[in-house]
């Protein structure tokens, strides 16, 4: 029986997009007459991810849809597992570098040989099913650190723009102090990643929408955010404050990058998964408040390392954006990202004042309504997941 591979970078958006995106796709397939697929989730992060992909599909898909399609999402635990070897983990990109440029092609050979056989897997209500993996439709992919060899493969950079094309323009940027020949030994794994895609889609704003000389490659589309707008909440909050939204990364997230929201003068809300692992001085602030509640009336602002999720998702709901700069052993995608964010006007760097920075964040969002009202101008919605969803079934169905 045919389904949709996924496949995605570390953190929790990417999983959490994902997914969404190939409900999407199957959500337009049922509206032209096609039948749903079953859609395959490499498990990276057992225990988190299942909790957070039902939190996220019952808030940003439909509080029934589980119930409604119990069985189209399973979960593969060995694609999890070998993609979980490729993930950023700890504090130092180039480690990871060096790593990914050792490891990468045995773990390759490796998820090849998974994908070539029936397989069991599970559903998120943890019943066992087993698949046939050589029956694959079509695969999609956040940002992805994996080739698998798909026949027909579609790419997102979920804002972070192509990863063969972020390291040589990392390499050539005199502020970026990484060890250049980690970023060069990683580079041929990079562009082996991103081979043989059907569509590239890039999003606007993202990694590179600063660079106004840009130009596209031959098979890459432009799309609005790469994330499904944020619904209004009224949940009673105790106050108004700043919301955290804690990396995915495990080592980022313990890295100090957090530890100025305390000095915001404001309560702080957080995800649950992420209160334990935050500074002392925040810990103690903090509440415990699922991402999906961020477009709240009493949620001011919201924290966050700079990554496009994070930001889209405060520019949407007119939320003021705070993050903290860029850290030299972080990825270098995070100083692009800082630098689109500045000249859009979507958000506040803390470069000295965290309080100066809250004030900034919230006097540009009171603006950003305009930019937003641009890129409708622009592709009709500011959901790139129902876009790029439409132009997949499209292309598929010629």
């Amino acid at each position: 029986m045919s389904y949709i591979n996924t496949t995605f970078a570390h953190g929790n958006g990417p999983f959490s997009r994902c997914v969404e995106w190939a409900i999407e796709v199957n959500n337009v397939r049922e509206e032209k007459g096609f039948s749903r697929l079953q859609v395959v989730v490499p498990l990276v992060y057992p225990g988190r991810q299942e909790r957070i992909m039902k939190e996220e599909i019952e808030t940003n898909v439909s509080p029934n849809f589980l119930k409604k399609h119990p069985d189209e999402i399973l979960l593969d635990r060995r694609q999890g597992e070998l993609l979980n070897a490729l993930m950023f983990k700890g504090k130092d990109y180039a480690e990871n570098l060096r790593g990914l440029a050792r490891d990468y092609f045995s773990v390759e050979d490796a998820m090849q040989k998974h994908l070539d056989g029936k397989r069991k897997v599970e559903t998120l209500d943890c019943r066992v099913e087993e698949i046939d993996l050589r029956d694959c439709s079509f695969q999609l992919g956040l940002n992805n650190r994996m080739q698998t060899g798909i026949a027909n493969q579609f790419y997102t950079a979920g804002g972070a723009g192509p990863f063969d094309e972020l390291l040589e323009r990392a390499i050539a940027d005199s502020e970026i102090s990484l060890d250049r020949k980690s970023m060069k030994d990683a580079l041929p794994v990079a562009r082996r990643m991103i081979e043989n895609q059907r569509i590239i889609f890039s999003n606007e704003p993202g990694v590179f929408s600063y660079v106004s000389s840009r130009k596209l490659k031959d098979n890459e589309v432009l799309t609005p955010c790469f994330i499904h707008f944020p619904k209004p909440d009224n949940t009673e909050l105790p106050g108004k404050g700043i919301y955290l939204t804690a990396t995915g990364i495990d080592g980022v997230r313990e890295s100090g990058m957090y530890d100025a929201v305390a000095e915001l003068g404001m309560q702080i809300y957080a995800p649950k998964f992420a209160i334990g692992s935050l500074p002392d001085a925040v810990k103690e602030k903090a509440i415990e408040l699922k991402p999906s509640k961020i477009n709240n009336p009493n949620i001011v602002a919201q924290y966050a390392r700079a990554g496009w999720s994070s930001v889209w998702l405060s520019h949407m709901a007119e939320k003021g954006f705070i993050t903290p700069a860029y850290q030299n052993a972080d990825d270098p995608e995070m100083i692009f990202n800082e630098r689109g964010i500045k000249k859009f006007r979507l958000g506040a760097v803390i470069e000295d004042n965290p309080q100066g920075a809250l004030e900034k964040s919230l006097e540009l969002a009171s603006k950003v309504s305009e930019y937003n009202s641009e890129l409708i101008f622009r592709y009709g919605t500011l959901d790139g997941i129902r876009y790029s969803a439409e132009k997949v079934v499209d292309y598929l169905k010629g």
